[in-house]
């Protein structure tokens, strides 16, 4: 987490180039200061669980190694100028979190809670990836820029980016737990341990 810091310290200082990967990830300074802030979290969770592992006696290997992979989800999505990219984030992170709600393997509200968010992250991520493929049947592009160009100059088909747009806020509308999508939410906010919540 320290390198990492190190790093985006010196590409908020530094005069690197704005894009990466043919334009699919990009940065400036809000990115960076959202990546800043999910190492901060992070970090503030890794100092917070550790009387946690010890007294569950959980494996701090996985519980670390898979903290890692949800923080370099959340960046990943920050740093996405393409659909595609912001997906893969998500996923990153999504698949990382569900592994984590059902940590404690012998309790049965958490392996619970891990079960109910994954049928549901699931069928969010269907929603949210079949919303995307038909943005781009509307706009024909994925990049974030070119879709709204072609939102903005109204050549996008009217039907279908109706559509997508409906698909798309819906999947991250159950991603995120807002109403009327948030009936999992409790569930497993209830059975995931405290430190996976956070």
């Amino acid at each position: 987490l320290i390198v990492a810091t190190v790093i985006l310290g010196a590409m908020w200082t530094a005069d690197v180039p704005a894009s990466a990967f043919g334009g699919m990830i990009a940065h400036d300074n809000l990115r960076l200061g959202f990546s800043f802030v999910f190492l901060l979290v992070t970090a503030l969770t890794i100092l917070i669980s550790t009387v946690w592992i010890e007294n569950e006696n959980v494996p701090a290997g996985e519980f670390h190694a898979l903290l890692m992979f949800a923080t370099f989800g959340m960046m990943l999505m920050a740093s996405g100028n393409d659909l595609v990219v912001m997906f893969l984030g998500l996923e990153t992170l999504s698949i990382a979190t569900y592994v984590m709600a059902g940590f404690r393997k012998t309790d049965l509200k958490s392996n619970e809670a891990s079960m109910k968010y994954f049928i549901l992250g699931a069928l969010a991520s269907g929603l949210l990836l079949y919303g995307m493929s038909m943005l781009y049947g509307a706009t024909g592009s994925l990049e974030l820029g070119a879709v709204s160009d072609a939102i903005l100059s109204g050549e996008a088909n009217q039907t279908l980016l109706v559509f997508g747009l409906v698909f798309v806020v819906s999947g991250l509308a159950f991603k995120l737990g807002v109403v009327p999508f948030h009936m999992w939410v409790p569930d497993v906010y209830h059975g995931a341990p405290t430190a996976m919540t956070m």
